[in-house]
């Protein structure tokens, strides 16, 4: 069979999830840092010698900077720009790629240059201290100590690195590609595959998000009046309300259940405040109520 130059064309939507392309981009968040850590070989060997162990039986790896404040800030805030990324996005594969709603876009765009800016700033806090750092822990590390450890401050500069890439969602079966008629149709069916397990995985990790916080609440409202609430936190509803944000965000295929999800929230939330549910029991009955009645009508997490 002669090959053809074709574009492989959306297989029909009755039998698919629907195409998110328009909806939603991916976006990839990559970190790189100077860990500070290093694999001391003699050490590792007296190890094992003293204990009659394997070669390969322990390892001794070592703290080039002991107590570094500013190296474990770096750390700490990649953490914590790891964190916000995974918060606002969705997964959509294991190569690192999370999708990104394009009404949320730039706000999290917004969000992330200023932390990208916050994390350049403590590089540059920590740089500055490099020098006195390696002469300080000298001392802390005793015979560990080794000055060729310790690459040069460019050197470690160059290890620190911050980006975010974006990408657009291709559309399912977007292939244009110069194969016959069957490799089409074979390729057609994996990526229609591939699209509906993203995206039901996506949808799942929304729900899941919504669950949760609201579990937790349900949980924390369900006492008498003669009782004490016991892990009842100021935060309370403010994790409820941010379900809310999830909701709109999130809802990269504009799935009416979920909006419909997002107004009954809205409309459960309004007045209510977490000294108001500690005081007035009836408050606090009544939002029980509502949630448990969302609750009910989340769909499984199953699909």
């Amino acid at each position: 069979m002669s090959a053809i130059v074709t574009q492989l064309h959306t297989a029909p939507q009755t039998n698919h999830a629907p195409s998110i392309a328009s909806s939603a981009l991916l976006a990839e968040l990559s970190i790189g840092i100077w860990e500070g850590r290093k694999k001391d070989t003699k050490a590792t060997n007296d190890v094992t010698s003293r204990n009659n162990a394997k070669k390969n039986a322990a390892r001794v790896t070592k703290d080039l900077l002991v107590d570094c404040e500013e190296l474990k800030a770096v750390k700490t805030y990649r953490e914590t720009i790891r964190s916000f990324h995974r918060n606002a996005t969705l997964p959509w594969s294991n190569m690192g790629h999370r999708l990104l709603t394009n009404n949320y876009f730039l706000d999290y765009k917004r969000h992330m240059d200023e932390m990208m800016e916050n994390f350049r700033q403590l590089v540059e806090e920590f740089l500055d201290a490099y020098s006195w750092e390696v002469a300080d822990t000298q001392a802390k590390l005793g015979t560990l100590y080794n000055p060729d450890d310790y690459p040069s401050v460019e050197t470690v500069r160059s290890k620190f690195k911050i980006r975010v890439n974006y990408m657009p969602v291709p559309e399912r079966g977007d292939f244009r590609l110069d194969i016959n008629t069957e490799a089409k149709a074979v390729l057609e069916e994996s990526y229609s595959k591939f699209y509906d397990e993203q995206l039901t995985s996506a949808m799942s990790d929304v729900w899941q998000r919504v669950l949760e916080p609201l579990q937790h609440m349900s949980k924390m409202l369900d006492y008498g009046e003669s009782e004490r609430a016991t892990g009842f936190h100021g935060t309370l509803v403010d994790h409820v309300v941010t379900v809310v944000d999830v909701l709109k965000a999130c809802n990269v295929n504009n799935d009416p259940k979920m909006e419909r999800v997002r107004i009954d929230l809205t409309n459960a939330l309004k007045g209510v405040t977490t000294d108001g549910l500690r005081r007035d029991p009836y408050l606090r009955s009544n939002t029980k109520r509502n949630v448990d009645e969302i609750i009910k009508n989340l769909p499984s997490l199953g699909f």
